[in-house]
């Protein structure tokens, strides 16, 4: 009972910095958060419109391609917001961490939160797409949500370094924000796998993950990968994850 109530308390807490946080993002703002889900959205149309009008298809149908799009874009567009905003949380929030004693990883939970929100607050119009555009597995989307909060904690493993290697190297987030578009480019979201491409997807750490994505919610999507050879990026992460925490912890600290 005792531990029920402070699972629900430390719940509480990071819902209020959750809140704070959106509040110093958008402060000023004429939309406010509404900002957030209108960016996404325009990103996702403007890749659509471009790349479902730049005869990149496969030689399927356009319904098939539109699917293909909609639901690439619909997984990395909030991992990429928690792989940046996660990556400097802990800097934005240094002095806040210094006063109050809720110590450093309770901050680090911030950007999971705002990941499921911004997650679901995109899928709701972009599944009306797919629905419209493909073939959409209703059960399989329910699975996709909970999927897609695993994948945000995988995220999390990489995260715990990047966020600890911000304070130490002062500020990677320009570093990050390139590797993201990198890692943007050579994922198969707005292309298929082939040739090349296929075997530079293979060594994508998020491939796999995005390719059980699309086949819990696209009905017609057949992989064309291994699921089993997710288990080495997972164990890689894990490895990162465990380094974070042991070795740059104290010097995170005495950096703060």
């Amino acid at each position: 009972m005792v531990s029920e109530s402070m699972s629900l308390s430390y719940l509480r807490i990071i819902w209020v910095l959750v809140r704070r946080d959106y509040a110093l993002q958008y402060a000023g703002s004429f939309l406010g958060i509404t900002w957030m889900l209108l960016q996404n959205l325009t990103l996702i149309f403007i890749y659509a419109f471009v790349f479902l009008f730049s005869n990149l298809r496969n030689p399927g149908t356009q319904a098939d391609y539109s699917g293909y799009v909609f639901s690439g874009l619909l997984f990395w567009i909030p991992l990429q917001e928690l792989l940046t905003r996660g990556t400097s949380i802990i800097t934005d929030n240094r002095q806040l961490i210094k006063r109050s004693s809720l110590g450093m990883d309770i901050f680090l939970w911030v950007p999971y939160f705002q990941y499921l929100i911004h997650f679901f607050a995109t899928a709701i119009p972009i599944v009306i797409l797919l629905q419209y555009y493909s073939s959409v597995n209703w059960v399989g989307l329910i699975v996709a949500f909970v999927w897609m909060g695993f994948i945000g904690l995988y995220v999390m493993l990489l995260i715990n370094y990047l966020s600890r290697l911000n304070i130490i190297m002062k500020d990677i987030s320009p570093l990050v924000r390139l590797l993201s578009q990198i890692l943007f480019w050579t994922l198969p979201i707005l292309y298929y796998p082939n040739g090349i491409l296929g075997t530079i997807n293979s060594f994508h750490p998020f491939n796999i993950p995005l390719d059980i994505f699309r086949s819990l919610i696209l009905e017609s999507y057949t992989s064309p990968f291994v699921f089993y050879s997710f288990i080495p990026f997972l164990l890689v992460f894990f490895m990162i994850w465990y380094f974070s925490r042991n070795r740059f912890h104290k010097v995170v600290l005495d950096q703060l």
